[in-house]
């Protein structure tokens, strides 16, 4: 070790731990994530306002809108 390098520093807790996933859990196309319940993308107010836009202009039934909001699986 060099006396003349300076010393490190402590950045504290502004990082974030990224966990790599084989999948994307939410895109544009799907903005709400099936395998975590407790992801605050289920209450995201815009992309809720999205889905019930598709609601109101007959593309989804209610009852597909909440499971989709809610991350479930369209078929069971």
């Amino acid at each position: 070790m060099r006396s003349n390098s300076a010393p490190l520093k402590h950045y504290g807790g502004n990082f974030i731990p990224v966990i790599p996933v084989d999948h994307i859990e939410h895109t544009q196309e799907r903005p709400f994530c099936l395998l975590n319940p407790s992801c605050p993308c289920h209450e995201d107010p815009e992309n809720i306002a999205k889905v019930n836009g598709h609601v109101q202009n007959g593309l989804l039934t209610p009852q597909e809108a909440t499971r989709t909001v809610k991350g479930e699986k369209c078929c069971k």
